[in-house]
Formats: structure tokens, C-alpha cells, sequence
């Protein structure tokens, strides 16, 4: 997802983890990072040619996650302006009316700084020192947008990042908790598999986090794809890269 926001003026950051941990609260500083890694995104409002650049984050989910939608609303409520709104769309793929939930928060100067971190020439890139910050809550956020599991495996969409920031995931999964995890080809693109030596593993560390509208996604296997708002289909697994 490509994204424009002219950072004019530089943000001088000695410590940039430590920058980023006291933009919000703990609980809302998880929720923001989980997301992001996942399906949110950081629209940016304005430009910085006088001040530091703004940014809203928007977050949108299909209608079967629409009480995770509120979920993090509430958890965000002081940062957004209106609750969550239906959304209403023709799904071309699957020729099916879809309905979503989405909400925005309002414009910050401390989302503008998330922005300058998370996006690289418009697009959304893992950060190299993010791991340094990654909490299991981030982790089960972000599984809960993007993760999958059919009852002895689980896979992580991380498509939209590049093989080289996959690698560092891997690297952080396998360092930081004792997983290893494959990258493997689907179709065009990479994502991240947990086999099943290491399911249990995973499952055992974002379970604490997991709200229970979203607990289909460790318990009932692959439930998660049939309602995908992304309109992505089964993977066509065509080739692994392993790390260990």
C-alpha cells in the first residue's frame, strides 16, 4: 500500500525505539504497532513543509472482525473522532457484496513520526530495530490481522514486505522466542509459515491475547480465510526458504 508524505523537516531521534515507545501508551502503543504490521495503515495528511509531518491511522476489517474492529476502537477511543462505520462494496473476485468496518483517529504529529518510521518511498516496510520493541501482544495483533492456521501449522500474510524483511522476522522469531519459521512462496509473492514442531509454540505465546470473537483463528482451522474481506485465496506454496 503506498503512501505519500513528504518528511521535510527531520525528526532528530538518538534513541528511535525509545522515541517511538513514548508516543503512546503502552496499550495503545501494542494495538498501533500489532496493527500496523498487519492490515492498518498510516494515511498522511500533511506535508511538514512548517512542522512535522501528520498522519491518521486507518483500520478496516471485514464484517465477520467487526468486533475486533470495536475491539480496537475502544482501546483507541481518545485518539479518534467517530466510532466505527459500516462499509458496503462489490467484491469483483468473489462476485459478492461485501460489507466492512472501519475506523480513522484523528490527524497527529505522533502517527506523522510512525509514518516516517514505517514507510520507505511510499511503501510500508518492517523496520530493522522494530524487534526491539515487539511485544507478545503486538504479535497476537498482528496474527489476529493476518494470520491463519489449519490445526497443525499457521501462516502469516506478509506479503507486502520484501524477502529481506522476512528474513529478519524469522531471524526475530528464532532469537527472541525459539520458533523457526519458513518463508514460502505464494504465488508472486512471500509469506510466513510456523510448521508444526512449532505450532504449539507459537499458539501458546499469543493465546493470552487473542479477544474471543478472534478465537476462530487458533481453534478452527483456516475459518479465517472463507470471509477474508482481502479476497485472497488458498496459497499456491511453490517453494521455501528456511532459516534457521
Amino acid at each position: 500500500m503506498k503512501s505519500g508524505c513528504l518528511h521535510v523537516k527531520m525528526y532528530a531521534m538518538d534513541n528511535t525505539v525509545g522515541r517511538l515507545q513514548s508516543l503512546f501508551p503502552p496499550h495503545q502503543f501494542d494495538v498501533i504497532i500489532g496493527s500496523l504490521l498487519g492490515d492498518a495503515r498510516l494515511e498522511c495528511r500533511s506535508a511538514g513543509l512548517r512542522n512535522l509531518a501528520t498522519a491518521r491511522l486507518r483500520v478496516h476489517h471485514g464484517e465477520k472482525q467487526k468486533e475486533y474492529v470495536f475491539w480496537k476502537y475502544k482501546i483507541l477511543e481518545d485518539l479518534v473522532l467517530r466510532e466505527p462505520q459500516e462499509s458496503l462494496w462489490d467484491n469483483p473476485k468473489r462476485n459478492l457484496h461485501e460489507v466492512s468496518w472501519y475506523f480513522h483517529t484523528k490527524s497527529l504529529q505522533e502517527f506523522g513520526i510512525l509514518h516516517r518510521y514505517f514507510y520507505k518511498n511510499g511503501a510500508k516496510v518492517f523496520p530493522e530495530d522494530i524487534v526491539d520493541v515487539l511485544t507478545p501482544k503486538m504479535i497476537a495483533v498482528w496474527f489476529m490481522d493476518d494470520g491463519s492456521n489449519n490445526g497443525e501449522n499457521t501462516t502469516i500474510s506478509t506479503h507486502s514486505f520484501s524477502k529481506e524483511e522476512q528474513v529478519r522476522i524469522v531471524k526475530f522469531l528464532q532469537t527472541r522466542h525459539s520458533i523457526t519459521a519458513t518463508i514460502v512462496k505464494d504465488r508472486t509473492k512471500y509469506k510466513l509459515a510456523i510448521g508444526k514442531h512449532e505450532y504449539k509454540k507459537f499458539i501458546n505465546i499469543v493465546r493470552p491475547f487473542i479477544i474471543p470473537s478472534m478465537t476462530y483463528k487458533i481453534v478452527n482451522p483456516r475459518n479465517d480465510l472463507s470471509d477474508s474481506v482481502k479476497g485472497i485465496g488458498r496459497s499456491d506454496e511453490i517453494g521455501s526458504l528456511s532459516l534457521r
